[in-house]
């Protein structure tokens, strides 16, 4: 575990000849928020740094801070508007940078949101998602996969190339085979109790959310082993989302929460994410599990001509493919999934997107 003055030590290492362009989805809140600020910070503002949210005016004020070059046209700073809740406002999005950018050095995704963060309530979007799922993995998910040419093309420039997803890492959810949308799960869910009391559709889709962050990491780093994809576990975090408990039933509880356990401050999480993001090790490529101060849970990097093995499909019934944190048949250390219950999450992924 290393010091926070480690942490930023080793961050303030990264001084690249180019001025990298990193995407912060979440970025006008929370840990993508001060994230994003640090990195400004760290390269005197001489970045392309793009917030991804819904607040313009948080988004206004944090762009403001940000140190602005003046030997140097070679930053810019921007908010792009996307309701992450929609995928077809994420396909926009995406659609957009990828006409106006040539590079991605570091895609960030933080997103979240009150329904995505809540234990009382459980629902559906306006397309059919599960509200916990849909910004914790269906977005993050979308952003990824069509973003991933612009990551490539940093990395044929010989630049950094990183994917981060901030959730859940290594707290040992396992991505199951059945009822990947939660459909059963809420329908058996007492309705007239939602809001009230924890519901367990609920607390299932959070639990979800991390599994599936996993299989994402996964499956796009065995088919892009030259690009670095993190999934990272950012500890408790003093934001306003991980805070407040709604339901009247659970108020005592974040009184007793907020209490007993230790919460740290955003500003010093991202030294630590940071970190993580700009760890020389990450630079060659390959999947990583990391815990809230950086450090590597599990991490394994394929060859750059890795042919990526799932057993062919979901219906395998390898004892091997079905092994819970096995990939590829290498195991890695925190990671939940099955190269089974991988490939049946990005099969059902692919044909509910799809749809959408």
């Amino acid at each position: 575990m290393p010091s926070l003055s480690t942490a930023a030590a080793s961050n303030a290492a990264f001084s690249p000849s180019y001025a990298p362009v990193a995407v912060f989805v979440g970025g006008t809140s929370g840990v993508g928020q001060a994230m994003a600020e640090a990195l400004a910070r760290q390269t005197d503002g001489r970045a392309h740094i793009i917030l991804v949210g819904r607040n313009a005016g948080a988004a206004a004020r944090i762009l403001a801070g940000f140190p602005k070059p003046t030997d140097s046209d070679e930053w810019k700073h921007e908010f792009v508007y996307c309701d992450a809740t929609s995928m077809k406002g994420v396909r926009a999005v995406c659609d957009e940078l990828k006409r106006r950018l040539q590079r991605i050095n570091f895609l960030v995704l933080t997103a979240s949101g009150p329904k995505a963060n809540s234990m009382v309530e459980c629902g559906e979007t306006e397309e059919g998602l599960d509200n916990h799922l849909v910004m914790r993995y269906f977005a993050r998910y979308l952003y990824t996969r069509d973003l991933l040419p612009l990551l490539v093309r940093a990395r044929e420039e010989g630049q950094r190339a990183h994917v981060m997803t901030v959730l859940g890492a290594g707290l040992g959810f396992k991505v199951p085979t059945d009822d990947l949308g939660l459909v059963e799960a809420r329908a058996a869910s007492w309705k007239f109790l939602h809001g009230a009391v924890t519901s367990s559709a609920a607390m299932k889709g959070m639990m979800r959310g991390a599994a599936y962050n996993d299989g994402l990491v996964a499956w796009f780093g065995t088919k892009y082993p030259q690009i670095a994809f993190t999934h990272i576990y950012p500890g408790q975090v003093a934001t306003e989302g991980k805070l407040f408990y709604p339901g009247w039933l659970l108020t005592p509880l974040s009184w007793i929460v907020a209490f007993m356990r230790h919460v740290i401050p955003q500003d010093e999480c991202a030294q630590y994410m940071l970190h993580a993001l700009l760890d020389a090790e990450s630079e060659r490529g390959g999947i990583y599990i990391r815990d809230n101060y950086g450090d590597v849970v599990g991490s394994h990097s394929f060859p750059a001509d890795y042919q990526p093995n799932f057993s062919g499909d979901s219906s395998s019934s390898s004892a091997a493919a079905a092994k819970i944190g096995f990939l590829n048949g290498i195991p890695l250390k925190g990671y939940g999934g099955s190269d089974v219950a991988v490939a049946r999450l990005m099969e059902y992924t692919e044909e509910v997107l799809s749809e959408i």
